[in-house]
């Protein structure tokens, strides 16, 4: 999925303007594809210069300034229809940063791996609990296709805590196995 496809579908739902665009994919994408929220903006810029999108002024209220309402354009729908036919191209690009200083740790670093995973661990239960609590809110959910995204974010975080939790004892276990032999010497 590309950000450019994630706000043509977004406009096609209802125009918008930026900021609400934002929150959609802040509350609705982000818990299973991450989004740069910075590209939001230069993003719109290029669908409306490759006539995608198009805008329309709206006047914000005393002393604020306009907002520009995009909304979806003929070719638009067509580019939108045309992604939608394609399959998903199967990769994963999901960065966790944990891993790579895990991978690059080093024996002395190894109690601060154990504080690493415990903060990731800790991270993963408040995106678990957060997840939770949204699908006991019926509201949250315009489709099913969204109900099926948190639950399937619910379980993918609540098997990040348990691979996490095993990753912890087996790092406790080196680390113990390690200073037993250091005894020892």
């Amino acid at each position: 999925m590309s950000l450019r496809h994630a706000i043509l579908g977004i406009v096609e739902w209802q125009p918008m303007h930026g900021y609400q665009i934002k929150q959609v994919l802040e509350e609705g994408i982000s818990a299973f594809w991450p989004v740069k929220l910075a590209a939001i903006y230069p993003s719109l810029r290029r669908l409306e210069a490759e006539g995608l999108v198009d805008h329309r002024t709206e006047k914000s209220g005393e002393g604020r300034p306009d907002r520009k309402v995009y909304e979806i354009t003929g070719a638009g729908r067509e580019e939108l229809a045309r992604w939608r036919r394609l399959p998903p191209d199967g990769t994963t690009q999901s960065r966790v940063p944990l891993y790579l200083k895990l991978l690059f740790a080093r024996p002395e670093n190894l109690e601060d791996a154990v504080h690493w995973i415990d903060k990731e661990i800790e991270l993963t239960r408040g995106r678990a609990e957060a997840l939770r609590a949204e699908l006991h809110d019926p509201r949250a959910f315009s489709t099913y296709f969204v109900r099926f995204m948190r639950e399937s974010g619910l379980a993918h975080s609540e098997l990040q805590v348990e691979l996490l939790q095993e990753l912890r004892a087996r790092l406790r276990e080196r680390i113990e196995t390690a200073q037993r032999t250091r005894q020892e010497s």
